[in-house]
């Protein structure tokens, strides 16, 4: 009897272990397609860790080195790549676990980074190690892109691209700078050759100034309130100039209050045609901790995954305001890299006249060239427009928010194949 008893409880377990596999949505997707992945922890300082997620071309190792890496840099500051960009965006699967048509992983190898420390997968040993400046941030990025080809000696020689979204588009500029500087100086093996910068928080001066404009001319605020935003992005604009970032961080995060509360309106500042995407990312969070999480045999199973860190951001909002121009310029005049800017016009937060703005008013070796240049459309008019002079484009994507991939797919690929063409 007792025999039996035990036989009926082993049997019980295993049905309970295989019906748990079988609820498992993210198990069962990589059950129909085994994208083949790796990830791991950088010890970027004492106590503060970095992970990153290798996706391999077509979800094949063997010979993937063979084809060229993207490095995704998610903005926020604090918003997880591991999640946003791999699940919302570019990755394998999406946020409902079902395979995504248009992933950057076809025919491409994708790395995601969460950082700054403290993001998604990656942590701190204790509060005072969160970093408190781009340059802090960036120089972790550096030390975990050295960690990553020190691992992975294959890739050294892959040609590789740059990408960032947001506020990770105004790291990459700097990132990029010193990337170049490490390989110039025989500090890092890799063969960085091209960067791309979506939606970046690049000026956030001409980007902020943009922000009641589009606001207005959407018919979203009330003439009234455009004239006193309009009033208090100068000042912030010239707090900036002066170097007063602190002060017009918090002026900065009024204007936001203002134009929200005078625009009665539910908005999504991300894509002002879509619902705000709040609801589906704290869904996320609790699939990635339930479901993705005990599968990643490397990552801190004792941490509670998020799609952003609100601690992350706290920490970085004396940089919030602080541009990147100067770095991007730096890249154009003293390197050979190609480089995209893209942006979509449905977006509130880096809307596109002010991508623009700051693009037209980069320094540089070729500037006259690049504002003169003709608009070629985007495979058909309806999917936006780009310019371009020597290494350097701008794409104006119609149909689309702060998550290009996402939401124009069929210009995001375009803007890809041009960058990556050299390849």
């Amino acid at each position: 009897m007792i025999a039996l008893f035990i036989q009926a409880y082993t049997l019980l377990f295993l049905f309970t272990i295989h019906k748990c596999e079988e609820l498992n949505p993210y198990l069962e997707a990589l059950n129909h397609k085994p994208w083949e992945s790796v990830h791991k922890y950088i010890e970027v300082r004492p106590g503060a860790f970095l992970f990153y997620w290798l996706y391999y071309a077509d979800g094949v190792r063997h010979g993937s080195e063979h084809k060229p890496l993207i490095i995704w840099i998610q903005g926020g500051p604090g918003h997880a790549a591991s999640g946003i960009g791999n699940f919302a965006e570019i990755g394998p699967l999406t946020m409902d676990m079902q395979p995504r048509n248009h992933t950057w992983v076809n025919g491409r190898n994708v790395l995601f980074i969460d950082q700054p420390v403290g993001t998604g997968f990656s942590y701190v040993a204790n509060e005072t190690l969160y970093v408190n400046s781009d340059i802090d941030a960036v120089k972790d990025l550096l030390k975990a892109i050295k960690g990553f080809y020190k691992t992975n000696k294959e890739f050294r020689n892959t040609p590789t691209y740059l990408f960032g979204q947001s506020y990770g588009g105004k790291l990459c500029p700097r990132l990029g700078f010193y990337l170049h500087k490490a390989m110039i100086n025989n500090r890092l093996k890799m063969n960085l050759k091209g960067i791309g910068i979506g939606s970046g928080w690049v000026s956030p001066k001409l980007s902020g100034l943009a922000q009641p404009e589009y606001l207005y001319h959407m018919g979203i605020i009330d003439l009234k309130t455009y004239t006193s935003a309009m009033e208090m992005a100068r000042y912030i604009s010239h707090l900036t100039d002066i170097k007063k970032y602190v002060l017009a961080n918090n002026l900065h995060d009024l204007l936001y209050q203002l134009m929200i509360r005078e625009a009665a309106m539910d908005i999504n500042y991300y894509n002002i045609n879509k619902p705000k995407p709040y609801k589906d990312l704290a869904e996320l969070s609790k699939k990635v901790n339930k479901y993705v999480k005990p599968t990643l045999v490397e990552v801190n199973q004792n941490l509670t995954w998020s799609w952003s860190s609100n601690n992350c951001c706290q920490n970085l909002v004396d940089s919030y305001l602080v541009p990147s121009n100067k770095f991007l310029e730096m890249l154009l005049n003293q390197t050979d890299l190609k480089i995209a800017v893209y942006n979509g016009n449905l977006d509130v937060i880096t809307p596109l006249a002010g991508a623009s703005s700051w693009v037209h008013a980069l320094k540089w070796r070729e500037a006259l060239e690049f504002r003169n240049a003709e608009r070629i459309p985007i495979k058909g008019n309806i999917n936006g427009f780009y310019k371009a002079a020597r290494e350097f484009s701008f794409w104006s994507v119609l149909g689309s928010g702060h998550w290009v991939p996402e939401d124009n797919p069929i210009a995001m690929e375009h803007i890809l194949e041009y960058v990556l063409r050299r390849f």
